[in-house]
């Protein structure tokens, strides 16, 4: 018999980093791991009992693979036992929990479906021969989706995906994104999700941010792009799923049937866990019509030649655009991410696909200038990426949004030191006499430059708010300070709420009142009270000698412990300053 006093004392027993991974894996309610609150786990008693109940055992018994269960049921020690011990569940002695037996019996069905149909996992339909057709019909499904997905990045970015205070975006906002993606509304929450879940982005208290990752990953070429987001999706997955994934090999027709067999407790949440899955594996075309292709295997796999793989598969990118005389831009198939970067400085893209439409305007030349680029600058990128140059239409455009927006550059003065400002001779007349500016306090060196000790950025802000044309070279940019980090009481992670609970354990273990051997003797005693448990306490006698005492504790006040004796059947008081040990005597 396993009791609640006897897993306290094996969780108190574990090391700290064992500990932390049962908290996480047990995945207990926010309330319990609270630092307050009237269901917060104040000490390892309340973790056990936090551990023991119905729901806390049913949960765990869900993510058992059929093995575990076997194993469980029959209270056997072997290697299938593992994944029990690890959840607290089992000892390693093969001893299983009374609250887990509880909860087996109450679910025949769990029974059945443990024992049927039993032997090796079932057998797997054969996968169709992959060839040439089914990896470019999955490199298409895949190049579609990272286009949304890189779309949608940039959207975040830009503070254009606001979260409902309910959760979730609003079906207008859906609706919006899906008609700029070109696909369906019902689609943009899902990729949000995969965004999130591979770490592309970060949903803190309502607010949607890109990580360092993703903007990385905007920047790298199709195949990069496709190998990490295979690979960061893949290692996201619940390890059951991953499992249930290798069980099934080639053929993703019935996921929910390998699950079941391979996880007979946990249709509750598996079953649509892998639903999910199977979508995702086919947006991300790594599986056509249920069947795993050999480039979506490598994938998967993390193979060392997944890479080439998926750059054979996926659509040559272009070497250039075309710039037409009505100012749209149009590329004959994918660009380099790269190159789709730099256009996207200096035109607005109006239709993404295979085959992309940008367009330039007065609007994409005036945000190029303010970024920092210069007329030369502008020019030169649409020359090297244009395969039929620049068109005199074009070419005029950007003189004369220069001339009126980007024509006066702030750079860093000599040694990082100050500013210097450079622009036409009646630009700079006009910015020395003005009475906005007279603070900044202006030397002239030469008719086309301006100098002060002033900082680039400050410099800059003052010009853009006296409506100067002004930007900032790429280096005076570099110094600018970023933002400091906004302070947001956000939930803290499962990992980070295990360790501070398990911190706050051993921090309460430490300081409880009078000797912590003793409080915890204590607490393990009136457990046993609470339950009607035999125990046996080990007392040490006035001459120093230690003597059991086999009883059914009834009460524990006034620093003593009263029960019915077993062994005599007489009722007995001892005192509980004199009590060395206690053990059950079920």
């Amino acid at each position: 018999m396993t009791t609640t006093a006897d897993l306290a004392a094996r969780l108190r027993a574990m090391p700290d980093d064992a500990l932390e991974r049962l908290v996480v894996a047990r995945r207990l309610p926010a309330a319990a791991l609270a630092e307050s609150g009237p269901q917060h786990i104040a000490d390892f008693f309340d973790l056990a009992e936090a551990l023991r109940t119905d729901d806390a055992v049913d949960a765990a018994i869900e993510h058992l693979p059929r093995a575990a269960l076997l194993a469980l049921r029959d209270g056997v020690a072997t290697d299938a036992l593992a994944p029990a011990v690890a959840l607290g569940l089992a000892d390693t002695d093969g001893g299983v929990d009374d609250a887990v037996s509880a909860r087996l019996t109450a679910h025949p069905d769990l029974a059945v479906a443990v024992d049927q149909p039993g032997g090796p996992a079932p057998a797997r339909h054969a996968a169709p021969v992959d060839d040439h057709t089914a990896r470019a019909r999955g490199a298409e499904h895949a190049f579609r989706t990272m286009t949304v997905l890189a779309e949608l990045l940039r959207a975040v970015d830009a503070g254009e995906v606001r979260e409902l205070v309910k959760g979730g975006i609003g079906t207008p906002l859906a609706r919006t994104l899906g008609e700029r993606l070109g696909t369906d509304p019902e689609v943009v929450p899902e990729r949000l999700s995969l965004l999130r879940r591979t770490g592309l982005a970060s949903l803190e208290r309502g607010t949607w941010n890109v990580s360092d990752d993703g903007d990385a990953w905007l920047l790298a070429p199709w195949a990069e792009r496709w190998t990490t987001l295979t690979g960061a999706w893949r290692g996201a997955l619940d390890p059951a799923v991953r499992e249930v994934l290798d069980l099934a090999g080639a053929d993703w027709h019935d996921l929910v049937a390998t699950g079941r067999w391979a996880y007979p407790a946990g249709a509750r949440w598996l079953d649509a866990e892998l639903l999910t899955v199977a979508g995702t594996g086919s947006a991300l075309g790594l599986v056509v019509d249920g069947a795993l292709t050999t480039t979506g295997a490598a994938l998967l796999a993390g193979a060392t030649d997944a890479a080439d793989r998926a750059a054979a598969d996926l659509p040559d990118t272009v070497p250039g655009v075309y710039l037409q005389h009505d100012l749209t831009v149009i590329a004959p198939g994918p660009l380099a991410p790269a190159d789709d970067a730099e256009l996207r400085a200096v035109a607005t893209l109006e239709a993404p696909g295979l085959a992309a439409r940008y367009r330039v305007s007065e609007e994409s030349l005036a945000r190029a200038f303010r970024s920092g680029l210069d007329r030369d600058a502008v020019l030169g990128r649409f020359e090297r990426l244009s395969v039929s140059g620049v068109p005199q239409p074009l070419a005029y455009l950007v003189h004369q949004v220069a001339e009126r927006d980007g024509s006066i550059v702030v750079d860093l003065g000599p040694g990082g030191v100050g500013s210097v400002v450079r622009g036409t001779a009646d630009q700079l007349d006009l910015i020395g006499v003005d009475a906005e500016l007279r603070q900044v306090s202006w030397e002239r060196p030469d008719l086309t430059t301006l100098t002060t000790r002033y900082p680039a950025q400050v410099v800059h802000a003052a010009l853009r708010d006296a409506r100067y044309p002004a930007v900032l070279t790429t280096a005076a940019q570099a110094t600018v300070e970023a933002a400091p980090p906004v302070r947001r009481a956000a939930g803290r992670d499962p990992q980070e709420a295990a360790r501070a609970l398990v911190e706050r354990l051993r921090l309460t273990t430490q300081r409880a009142e009078g000797e912590p051997e003793q409080e915890w003797l204590g607490r393990q005693i009136d457990l046993a009270v609470r339950g009607r448990t035999p125990i046996r306490l080990t007392v040490r006698m006035p001459d120093g000698s230690e003597r059991p005492f086999s009883i059914v504790p009834t009460s524990v006040a006034a620093g003593r412990v009263r029960g019915k004796d077993t062994a005599v059947d007489v009722e007995r008081t001892l005192p509980l300053s004199l009590v060395v040990a206690v053990e059950s005597d079920a």
